[in-house]
């Protein structure tokens, strides 16, 4: 199978002509790509954190999504948010703790700084930053959607008519895919939609490499009702016939990158979101919430009122007593049956357990948090009488969380960079240079030792002979500079080393013809 036919396959699974009966998970799957979407569209609703959302996506699987995959949502039937979809009056309650923890994530990892050795890259790289607004790009999008959905990919797009610098862009699950060989990337694949007299569109647009080349191909499918698709002319829609396929000679470069942090399972070539195994837990939590809502509902005082108490309207029918301002005026009662006169308002209220609610919901928000945060850094249980220290130790599971993300976001930025470095090259000169730029990505320390505690300590074990100055420079600096800077760090180091080395032999030198000269003259003197 040639590259594009592997493309052309992968292309029409997701246009779904093509199904694999000899798929793993293909007895309880009808639909791997259905499956696929189903999962994205959940963890988004989640991610959104609307209630009213949340509703409308559960009433959809009771009514359509289960039906078209009965065995593998077997669990999901249960769910409060799906069994309480057929109810009427009920306050649904949403903690919004999925939002919560994406956004915390974000917001620990930080912004990174992007540089180059050089002065002249460093000044590109901050141009491309700044007319792509890249810092929100990347925190709004980019590690938030690849957070919850599990990939996504950045698409470089090169149009002289609206910028003269490259254009960057974001495509999250829902509309890319990616294309592998020999578990190399080799290409990806971006859906845009089109509505066009009165009929649906997709266009697939696929970036990808081979031969040492990079080309851009476009292929225009029309929606049908039934589910089928029909190739058509890019000619069909008038702001694409300008469109045309592309290809970069001696550029081993995709114009995109993948977006991924997380390794899953059962999508190998793709990526696992964050709230894998977590869904099952938000459902929960949110119906303790709603429990707890209700209870309270329930705990409200109770009046009962006797008819002759009440006020009356104009008709004569009594006025019903305001929900929170319950003023009433007061009329002469009517003796009952027995001749009794005494008709008092009476109050109830019952007496609930609203502790065990939020017990159980702080016990199901641990679980959630299991793996991915620590509670301290959602600013739940923070001791304020902990010092630093204990307040370290209590941030490990943020920390490994953490480190893990930006050690493959560092890759992406820096991937991403060094390709639209080479665009800019296009763009200013006219010629696609494969060139290896020297880029350095930096994120900021997050409960990690001082700068000044780790140079005393690092220092100490460098001066001692301990470990090498290329160890002591790595250890010190990590990702903070780029290789060059690195090794100008280590000359130095190494050149006032020697420096010291040399003071230090002239020192000894120096005592030693001292004491030789003290004992030479009380020689002399014992001899006088």
């Amino acid at each position: 199978m040639t590259l594009k036919e592997r493309i052309r396959q992968k292309l029409l699974k997701f246009l779904k002509l093509d199904e694999n009966p000899n798929s793993e998970r293909f007895t309880y799957i009808s639909s791997e790509e259905e499956v696929k979407k189903q999962k994205l569209s959940e963890n988004k609703i989640w991610y959104y954190g609307d209630s009213n959302e949340l509703l409308n996506f559960y009433t959809n699987q009771m009514v359509y999504g289960d039906a078209r995959e009965p065995i593998y949502n077997r669990n999901k039937k249960n769910y409060f948010w799906g069994i309480s979809s057929v109810e009427g009056d009920i306050k649904r309650v949403h903690s919004g703790i999925p939002n919560a923890i994406v956004t915390t994530l974000v917001n620990v990892i930080g912004n990174a700084e992007i540089s180059s050795g050089d002065v002249g890259t460093n000044k590109m790289i901050k141009s491309i930053i700044e007319e792509n607004d890249l810092v929100s790009l990347i925190n709004q999008q980019q590690m938030p959607l690849t957070m919850v959905c599990g990939w996504g990919a950045f698409k470089i797009n090169i149009d002289s008519k609206v910028s003269k610098k490259p254009i960057i862009e974001f495509y999250d699950a829902e509309n890319v895919d990616f294309v592998y060989k020999s578990s190399k990337l080799i290409g990806i694949i971006y859906r845009d939609y089109y509505q066009y007299d009165n009929k649906d569109y997709v266009l697939l647009e696929t970036r990808r490499i081979e031969d040492g080349s990079s080309f851009v191909e476009y292929e225009l499918f029309k929606l049908e009702k039934n589910n089928e698709v029909t190739y058509v002319s890019m000619e069909t829609i008038p702001e694409l016939s300008e469109l045309k396929n592309i290809k970069i000679d001696n550029f081993n470069h995709i114009l995109g990158v993948q977006s991924i942090f997380l390794f899953d399972l059962f999508n190998k070539q793709y990526g696992r979101s964050i709230y894998q195994g977590k869904i099952d837990l938000f459902d929960d939590l949110d119906q303790i919430l709603s429990q707890d809502s209700q209870t309270v509902r329930v705990s409200t005082p109770v009046e009962y009122y006797p008819v002759d108490l009440l006020e009356r309207n104009k008709d004569g029918q009594p006025k019903m007593p305001k929900v929170y301002n319950r003023q009433y005026v007061q009329v002469d009662a009517l003796p009952n049956g027995d001749g009794d006169l005494k008709q008092n308002i009476q109050t109830t209220q019952p007496v609930l357990n609203f502790d065990q609610y939020s017990q159980n919901a702080k016990a199901k928000l641990d679980f959630i948090l299991t793996g991915l945060l620590s509670p301290a850094t959602m600013g739940i249980d923070v001791a304020k009488k902990d010092n630093a220290e204990a307040q370290r130790e209590k941030e490990k599971v943020t920390i490994m969380t953490r480190n893990n993300i930006i050690d493959r976001q560092s890759k992406i930025i820096k991937t991403l960079i060094k390709v639209c470095l080479c665009v800019q090259n296009y763009l200013d000169t006219g010629v696609f240079e494969d060139k290896d730029y020297d880029i350095s990505v930096k994120f900021d320390e997050f409960a990690n030792p001082s700068f000044e505690n780790e140079l005393q300590v690092l220092g100490d074990a460098w001066s001692q002979g301990q470990i090498s100055t290329e160890k002591y420079v790595d250890l010190l600096w990590t990702n903070k500079l780029s290789d060059e800077d690195k090794k100008k760090e280590i000359e130095w180091l190494e050149e006032n080393k020697k420096a010291d080395d040399m003071i230090i032999d002239y020192d000894e030198n120096a005592i030693r013809e001292d004491l030789s000269r003290e004992q030479e003259e009380q020689e002399e003197l014992i001899k006088d």
